[in-house]
């Protein structure tokens, strides 16, 4: 099915456990007092997320990727009774992390077509695996040619970044996934929280192959060298959360342009401020939605 504009969507929606099993979550999720009416209220709000985005782009995206999410029963919910997500199908299976976090994928099946779904882990050692999300992978049929898109949420900067060689680890390992795709000349899209800006060294990195050459385009450049923030630390701006997509995308797909935005609609954030609306600050309840504002990427004919 061909339309003159995709969209495309990312979205971290902070630590979205189910209620039923917060008790033995409670301990390494850092919810305080989670219920079922929080949970129902949560549920409410991020649908409504998507129907604002189809207001305001008139269109739920095609592809969705989600990240934090605490079980198969969040995504199950996030689909009844009058979801704007109701007809998507969506792809997840549970991280080996030690947050009990994983990311997840919805896609529209009168769109797109599905070949096939991994889950790429990866391993500190021989006999260790990360204790950290896995990425993602699903191959489409799209427009009658292979898109490949993978979702991650790469490890967390906390604690004086603890993580920086693990996350370095894993983005290199996954530049090797890459390039065998790339070698196929099929087209990629990766969409997630990198735990880096766009102007982070590895960020950049992963935008070339080996030999220096440009294989894909990060349209979030530009909006963080404007100073447009998906999240923050404190008062410190962050771009964390980016889509990218292979240089051949466009051409291979039939679109001409595209256009990166980031959803940051009054009614997601804090009043009078730039910030998201968050569920948690700490152990304080907010009610919110996210400490992240969704992100997008628009291709048009």
């Amino acid at each position: 099915m061909s339309t003159l504009s995709e969209l495309f969507m990312f979205y971290n929606v902070e630590n979205f456990f189910p209620a039923e099993n917060i008790k033995y979550e409670k301990s390494i999720s850092g919810l305080y007092n989670w219920d079922d009416y929080k949970y129902g209220l949560k549920l409410r709000k991020i649908k409504n997320v998507f129907n604002w985005i189809n207001e305001d782009f008139g269109q739920i995206p095609s592809i969705i990727g989600l990240a934090e999410i605490g079980g198969v029963s969040v995504l199950e919910d996030l689909q009844q009774e009058d979801s704007p997500l109701r007809n998507h199908q969506f792809l997840y299976k549970k991280s080996n992390d030690s947050r009990g976090l994983s990311v997840a994928l919805f896609y529209d099946e009168e769109k797109l077509n599905l070949k096939n779904f991994y889950s790429l882990s990866f391993s500190i050692s021989e006999n260790l695996v990360a204790d950290t999300r896995d990425i993602l992978q699903a191959e489409f049929e799209f427009n009658n040619e292979n898109l490949h898109v993978f979702i991650l949420h790469l490890p967390s900067q906390r604690l004086q970044d603890e993580k920086k060689n693990l996350r370095n680890k894993i983005i290199e390992a996954f530049k090797n996934i890459l390039s065998k795709i790339i070698e196929k000349q099929e087209s990629i899209i990766i969409m997630g929280d990198f735990n880096e800006n766009p102007n982070g060294e590895k960020i950049k990195e992963l935008l070339l192959d080996n030999f220096g050459n440009r294989i894909f385009i990060n349209p979030f450049e530009n909006l963080f060298s404007n100073n447009q923030f998906s999240s923050y630390y404190g008062s410190k701006g962050l771009l964390f959360d980016q889509i990218l997509y292979s240089k051949n995308l466009l051409e291979k797909l039939n679109f001409t342009s595209s256009e990166a935005s980031i959803f940051q609609n009054e009614k997601i954030r804090v009043k009078n401020s730039k910030h998201p609306l968050r569920t948690y600050s700490g152990s304080r309840y907010l009610s919110g939605f996210s400490d992240h504002f969704p992100v997008l990427l628009k291709l048009e004919k």
